[in-house]
């Protein structure tokens, strides 16, 4: 998909009522980007036409469920480090029910440009959901009151060490 702000709302408009089980996606330049997404239990006309709405957006989509070095660690590693401007990294607790991603979207994009998203449904009341979002210094009273106003749980986490070491080019670590 396109490194545009808005894209991945778009995204997840193209998919539709299919619930979304697992999203992965990093900030890697200002060309395309790779997602790593799955959807929960459909039948095969239902992704199919997923997957044509997606092409005839220039969303080029591959199912890579029957390839086990995929499965097994590839989309482990999705994204790796990165030094993305301004970007602010935090850990939110969305509630699992439908429409909790869109409302997340809709209250703080397309103003601020999503960097990293790592979210992965577990069946249970709230998903813990990493995000990466670039904002600047000086907009951040904005950004914490439109987070607050979301009503979900949420924690800066730019300052863990582990993020340093693996998610960012080397700073000094510990």
């Amino acid at each position: 998909m396109p490194e545009d702000p808005g894209s991945f709302k778009q995204f997840c408009q193209l998919v539709g009522q299919m619930n979304i089980t697992e999203f992965k996606y990093r900030f890697n330049s200002n060309e395309k980007a790779v997602v790593l997404y799955s959807v929960g239990v459909h039948t095969v006309s239902e992704l199919k036409a997923m997957k044509e709405r997606m092409e005839s957006c220039q969303l080029k989509t591959y199912n890579v469920i029957e390839t086990d070095l995929m499965k097994d660690h590839l989309h482990y590693l999705m994204g790796g480090r990165s030094n993305v401007q301004n970007e602010v990294l935090c850990r939110f607790i969305f509630p699992e029910r439908p429409g909790a991603l869109m409302k997340f979207l809709d209250s703080l994009g397309p103003r601020w440009n999503i960097s990293l998203f790592h979210y992965r449904g577990q069946g249970e009341t709230g998903a813990n959901v990493l995000v990466g979002i670039q904002v600047p210094r000086v907009e951040m009273d904005e950004f914490h009151d439109r987070a607050n106003r979301l009503g979900y749980e949420y924690t800066l986490v730019n300052n863990d060490d582990f993020y340093h070491l693996l998610m960012r080019s080397w700073l000094g670590f510990l």
